[in-house]
């Protein structure tokens, strides 16, 4: 075979592989960061559907089908430690309810928070022992009274 046949088959090989490689790897890419998105997505819901429960004035049973619908549809993408802290949460907030301390409360969300921080990549930067979060919520507006 003649050496420049040779040389053209090597070099149609290795630029068809190249490309095929730079699709793979760019597709690749592509679908994880779509997938963060969406995973992004569905945890703004839910502390979303979290926080209107915390806010006085909001209708509590359209924020309970939210926090409902964010819960039921977040096993399609969270990860198992996302799916454990957030039925603790739940579960200690449901059976608890008003007897549920400050304490506990903050202390199941933070578990929470830092597993979704983690399923999202901020791992690196969190320190449970120093994280520290709470829900802010408002105070009901008092009726009849105008500024």
């Amino acid at each position: 075979m003649d050496s420049a046949i040779l040389v053209a088959i090597i070099t149609v090989c290795g630029t068809i592989l190249a490309a095929s490689l730079t699709f793979y790897f760019t597709k690749r890419h592509q679908l994880e960061v779509e997938w963060r998105h969406e995973k992004l997505n569905h945890y703004k819901v839910l502390l979303s559907a979290i926080s209107d429960l915390a806010v006085s004035g909001t209708n509590k049973e359209e924020a309970h089908k939210r926090f409902a619908l964010a819960v039921n549809t977040l096993c399609l993408c969270a990860t198992q430690s996302v799916i454990t802290a957030l039925m603790k949460f739940h579960d200690a907030v449901a059976t608890f309810g008003v007897n549920l301390s400050i304490e506990k409360h903050d202390q199941l969300l933070k578990e929470l928070l830092l597993a979704i921080r983690r399923d999202i990549g901020l791992s690196d930067k969190d320190n449970a022992v120093t994280f520290n979060f709470h829900l802010i919520g408002s105070h009901p507006k008092e009726l009849g009274k105008s500024k």
